[in-house]
């Protein structure tokens, strides 16, 4: 009996190999070629900048510029031609004496090949004052830490803050690769507070001596602006937290075959010296 059992199931393998059959699936990636748009001008004197770029397909690609576009910036009384730098590709510049006025809407024209119209809209919110970073020393060190930039949380200002370090001239480190002895952190206050952002992972920690050169600024963004930038932080900095976030489209203000943010923002600024 225990034969017979042995010879059946032999003839069943053979039937199910002998059904099967190579399927090769015919997958299409019919992705359009949309244009990342990355762009902010302030009330500061000064050259404002207009990025764009395509798409990469892999993570670390790295972008490649859209080169020979029309670019244009107007308001309610003038119209800004944008010039491509010659060495950068894909930036798009104002002249060094362009500077957004508080309160005026800002309208971003992109025109590629005649083929794509890409257009924005945003208003430059009056800038606010704000209190400084707070720092402590390190243990056993003669290195100190932020401790504090600003509050995570606000219902109703929202803002962006630029921290920029710099110990290249502090005796002993003079000799050092002066890019080694600089930091750039970005913080943001966002009018919501996401289980992502409390459990993200940890950030990396920098270290710097007395005698630091610390230039802070904070630009006000609108709700929209917020928005965007709290679903671009849930794609990538609180991304691998104890609480992920679902990957979804960003949530931006341009208009056409394109992605991205044109943001207008009031800026103020404050320096400190770390003693």
């Amino acid at each position: 009996m225990k034969k017979t059992e042995q010879i059946i199931g032999f003839i069943i393998l053979c039937l199910i190999m002998g059904c099967e059959k190579k399927t090769v699936w015919s997958l299409q990636n019919e992705q359009k070629e949309t244009i990342i748009v990355d762009g902010m001008i302030t009330n500061e004197k000064k050259v404002h900048q207009i990025k764009l770029t395509f798409p990469v397909q892999q993570l670390n690609d790295i972008p490649q510029p859209v080169s020979g576009a029309v670019v244009l910036i107007s308001d309610k009384d003038s119209v800004y031609t944008l010039t491509e730098n010659p060495v950068q590709k894909g930036i798009y510049e104002t002249s060094s004496y362009f500077i957004g006025k508080v309160g005026n809407y800002y309208n971003l024209y992109i025109n590629y090949n005649n083929e794509k119209i890409i257009t924005a809209r945003s208003i430059l919110l009056r800038e606010q004052t704000f209190n400084p970073i707070k720092y402590e020393q390190v243990n056993n060190t003669d290195l100190y830490q932020i401790t504090w930039i600003a509050d995570d949380y606000n219902a109703e200002n929202y803002a962006m803050y630029e921290v920029l370090l710099d110990w290249s001239m502090v005796p002993g480190y003079e000799t050092l690769n002066p890019d080694s002895c600089k930091a750039r952190l970005l913080y943001y206050t966002l009018p919501t507070i996401d289980v992502s952002q409390v459990f993200a992972p940890d950030k990396q920690k920098i270290y710097f001596p007395k005698g630091t050169l610390v230039n802070e600024k904070r630009y006000t963004i609108t709700r929209e602006h917020a928005e965007f930038v709290r679903a671009l932080l849930a794609e990538t900095n609180w991304q691998g937290g104890l609480f992920d976030s679902a990957h979804s489209g960003l949530p931006g203000n341009i208009e056409g075959e394109a992605s991205g943010f044109f943001a207008a923002c009031g800026v103020s600024t404050l320096s400190l010296i770390i003693n």
